[in-house]
C-alpha cells in the first residue's frame, strides 16, 4: 500500500503562534511513516531569532521553500504560488494539502480550483475565536474538504458559522513536549523571598489578553494574603497600555515583577511559580504556555473563554474562574493550601503526559485523512 503523501503549508517564518505545533505535528507524522513535506515562508536574511526553517532543519524534516507564501500584498508572489502549489502536488502525487493559515489556505484553494484531479484540501483552524465568517472565508471553506481543530468549542462555532458537515471535522488532542531537564531557583534573582508565594503569567503583553482583569484580581488577593508576588513573563510594544497603566493605577509596583521575555531560563521561570493564571489565550488559541506550565506540574486558574476550560478541568488540575472576583478567591484558595496545590499540580502533569501527546495527535489526524479520502472531494 502506498504511503500517504502530505503537503503542509505555513505562510510564516516566525517561531510564534501555530509554528511549533505545526512543526511538531509534521515530525510525528513522519515518525509514523507518512510522507510529509512542510512548506513555509522563508525568513528575511537578517532575522536572527528562532524560525520555522531553523527548527525544521534541526529535526531533519522534509521541507520545501519553493513557494513564496507571502501574506502581504504581492500579486507577483501570489501568482507564483497559484501556479506552483498544484504543480508541486501533481509532481509529488500529493494526496492531501493541509493549510494552517488563511493565506496558504487561499493560495492552495486558488491553485486547485477547476482541477479535475486534485489533492484533498484540509485546514486547521488555529484561531482563538474561530475563523471569520466573511464572504471570502465562506467561499474558501466551501472549497475545503476537511477541517481540523484543537478545541470542541471552536469546532462547534465554525460548524454553525459555515454550515460545515460535522463528518468532515476532527478535534485533535493538543500536543506538548514535556520538559524534564534541569531548572534553577530564580526567586533570589527576581527579588522574591523564600517564604513568598508566586503567581505566574506568561504571554504577549497585549490588551486583548485581559491583564487588567488579572491585576485587579491580584490587588484583591494582596488585601487577603501577605507575602505574595505576581511575575509577568513576556514582551510587547503594547506593554504600556496593557500592563504599565493598570499596574500604576492599582499601586502594585512593589508586588508585581515584569520579568520580560525569557528563553534560556524559561523552564526555570515556570519552576518558580506556585500557581499560573491565564484569562485569555493568544490569537492562535493554543494556550501553549498554559500547557507547558501544567506539564511541569503547576496548577492553573483560567477563565471560561475559548479552549481554556477544555484544558483545565475545574477542581481536578486547576480551576475555571469566570470573573475577577472568583479568580481572586481561587488564587487565595490554592496558594493557602499546600496539599491542594500539590494535588492539582500532580493532576496537571498527569493530564499533559497522558493526553497531550503529538504522537496521539498524529495518529488521530492520519485516521481523519483516511476517512476524508473515503468520503472524497467536497467541492470542485
Amino acid at each position: 500500500m502506498r504511503r500517504l503523501r502530505l503537503l503542509h503549508l505555513l505562510s510564516d517564518w516566525k517561531w510564534t503562534g501555530p509554528a511549533a505545533p505545526v512543526v511538531s505535528l509534521c515530525e510525528s507524522l513522519d515518525a509514523l511513516g507518512v510522507d510529509v513535506v512542510l512548506a513555509f515562508r522563508k525568513a528575511p536574511a537578517d532575522f536572527r531569532e528562532r524560525t520555522v526553517e531553523k527548527e525544521a532543519a534541526r529535526l531533519h524534516l522534509s521541507c520545501w521553500d519553493g513557494f513564496k507564501l507571502n501574506r502581504y500584498f504581492s500579486p507577483r508572489d501570489w501568482r507564483h504560488d497559484i501556479r506552483a502549489i498544484y504543480r508541486f502536488a501533481a509532481d509529488r502525487k500529493v494526496d492531501i494539502i493541509h493549510a494552517h493559515l488563511t493565506h496558504d489556505h487561499a493560495s492552495a484553494a486558488a491553485s486547485l480550483f477547476g482541477r479535475s484531479r486534485r489533492p484533498l484540501l484540509v485546514r486547521t483552524d488555529h484561531k482563538r475565536d474561530g475563523l471569520d465568517a466573511g464572504f471570502a472565508m465562506k467561499a474558501l471553506i466551501g472549497r475545503t474538504d476537511g477541517l481540523a481543530f484543537y478545541g470542541r468549542r471552536i469546532k462547534e462555532r465554525d460548524v454553525a458559522r459555515f454550515g460545515y458537515p460535522e463528518e468532515r471535522c476532527v478535534v485533535l488532542p493538543p500536543g506538548i513536549r514535556v520538559y524534564d531537564g534541569p531548572v534553577d531557583d530564580l526567586r533570589a534573582s527576581l527579588g522574591i523571598g523564600p517564604d513568598e508565594k508566586v503567581v505566574g503569567v506568561i504571554g504577549r503583553l497585549k490588551p486583548d489578553r485581559a491583564y487588567d482583569v488579572i491585576l485587579r484580581a491580584f490587588k484583591t488577593l494582596t488585601k487577603r494574603m501577605d507575602r505574595v508576588k505576581l511575575v509577568i513573563v513576556g514582551r510587547s510594544s503594547q506593554i504600556e497600555e496593557s500592563v504599565n497603566k493598570p499596574l500604576a493605577a492599582l499601586g502594585l509596583q512593589k508586588d508585581v515583577i515584569l520579568a520580560g521575555y525569557r528563553l534560556d531560563d524559561y523552564f526555570s521561570m515556570i519552576a518558580t511559580f506556585d500557581l499560573f493564571v491565564m484569562m485569555r489565550a493568544g490569537s492562535d488559541g493554543a494556550a501553549r504556555a498554559l500547557r507547558e506550565v501544567m506539564a511541569m506540574g503547576k496548577p492553573a486558574v483560567v477563565s471560561d473563554r475559548g479552549t481554556l476550560p477544555e484544558l483545565v478541568q475545574d477542581g481536578y488540575n486547576g480551576y475555571v474562574a469566570a470573573d475577577e472576583g472568583l479568580l481572586a478567591a481561587r488564587m487565595e484558595q490554592v496558594l493557602a493550601d499546600e496539599g491542594l496545590r500539590q494535588r492539582l499540580g500532580t493532576n496537571a502533569r498527569k493530564t499533559a503526559v497522558e493526553e497531550w501527546d503529538y504522537a496521539l495527535q498524529a495518529k488521530k489526524l492520519i485516521a481523519f485523512y483516511e476517512k476524508l479520502m473515503d468520503l472524497g472531494r467536497r467541492a470542485g
